[in-house]
C-alpha cells in the first residue's frame, strides 16, 4: 500500500521530456564553455584519461605506416643498389679495357722500335689463343698463308723471341714456342759472347742453357742473345735470362736455368720476322 499522503500512480517524464531537458542542458554547458571555459579542466581531465587509449588505437595505424615505409625504402634501396651494381661493373670493364688499350699500344710501340733494324722487317700479327694442349707450347696467330708466311720463320714479341712459325693455314698460322723441349735457339752471353744452345724445359715455361762446361764463365743476371749463326734467327734478339746456375762434381757440364724475356703468356700483338731480299747490284 502507498504511504500516507503519497499518490498511488506517479507518472515519469517522457522521452521527448527527458532528451529536451538534456539538450537544454548540453546548450547551457556550451554555452557556459565558450563564454566563461567552465569546462577546461573537464576536458583536460578526460583527455589526459584517454590518451592510452587513443594512443592504443592509433598504433595498428602507425604501425601499418611504418611497415609500408619500410617496404617503400628497402625497395627503393634495392634498385640503387642493382644500379651501382651495375655502373661499378660497367665502369670495371671499361677500366679493364683501358688498360688492355694501354697494354696494346706499349707493345706497339716496342715493336716498332724493331723498324731501326733492316733485318728485323716482318707481319705484325695478333694471337688467337694459346694451343688447345698448352704443354706443347704453341699459339696460334690471325695471319698466315695470304700474308707471306710460312713455316720456320721467327716470331718475336715486343721483349724478345718468342718462338718459331711450325704451320701455316690460309689466314692463321700455329707458332711453337722457344720454350718447346722440341726447340733449340744458339745464343751467345751477352757479357762474355760465349755461344750455346738454348732448350725449352716443357710446361714450366722456363729454359736450360745446355752444353756449358764447369770453366764457363756465366753468371746469374747473364743475358743471352740469338747468335744467328743457324740463319733462322737474326743476330742480337733478346731470349732469356739466366736465374740459377748450378754446379756438380760428377758431371762435367753446368746446370744453367733461364727465364725467356719476351712475354710468351701475356703478349697479345707479336711480329713474324719475314726473311730480307738482298738487293741485287747493277
Amino acid at each position: 500500500m502507498a504511504a500516507s499522503g503519497q499518490p498511488m500512480f506517479v507518472r515519469g517524464l517522457g522521452a521527448t521530456s527527458r532528451l529536451i531537458i538534456w539538450l537544454l542542458v548540453g546548450l547551457a554547458m556550451v554555452a557556459l564553455d565558450s563564454r566563461y571555459h567552465a569546462l577546461e579542466g573537464l576536458r583536460a581531465s578526460l583527455a589526459l584519461v584517454t590518451q592510452p587509449l587513443r594512443h592504443a588505437a592509433r598504433a595498428p595505424f602507425e604501425m601499418a605506416d611504418e611497415i609500408a615505409g619500410f617496404l617503400t625504402r628497402h625497395r627503393a634501396l634495392q634498385r640503387e643498389r642493382d644500379a651501382l651494381l651495375q655502373e661499378r661493373a660497367e665502369l670495371r670493364a671499361e677500366i679493364n679495357a683501358t688498360r688492355d688499350l694501354v697494354r696494346e699500344y706499349a707493345e706497339l710501340r716496342r715493336l716498332a722500335a724493331l723498324d731501326s733494324r733492316p733485318d728485323l722487317h716482318g707481319v705484325t700479327a695478333s694471337v688467337l689463343y694459346q694451343g688447345q694442349d698448352w704443354f706443347a707450347q704453341r699459339l696460334t696467330l690471325d695471319r698466315g698463308g695470304r700474308s707471306a708466311l710460312r713455316a720456320g720463320l721467327p716470331v718475336v714479341g715486343a721483349d724478345g723471341l718468342i718462338g718459331q712459325v711450325s704451320r701455316v693455314y690460309v689466314s692463321s698460322s700455329e707458332v711453337t714456342l722457344v720454350t718447346n723441349r722440341d726447340l733449340l735457339t744458339p745464343v751467345f752471353i751477352e757479357r762474355t759472347g760465349q755461344r750455346g744452345l738454348v732448350a725449352g724445359a716443357g710446361r714450366s715455361g722456363l729454359l736450360e742453357l745446355r752444353h756449358m762446361t764447369v770453366r764457363t764463365d756465366v753468371r746469374e743476371g747473364d743475358i743471352l742473345l740469338t747468335s744467328g749463326i743457324d740463319r733462322v734467327y737474326p743476330a742480337g734478339i733478346p731470349v732469356a735470362r739466366v736465374t740459377r746456375v748450378s754446379r756438380s762434381t760428377t758431371n762435367p757440364y753446368l746446370r744453367i736455368d733461364c727465364v725467356p724475356l719476351a712475354g710468351i703468356e701475356r703478349d697479345r700483338i707479336v711480329r713474324v720476322l719475314l726473311p730480307v731480299v738482298a738487293e741485287e747490284k747493277p
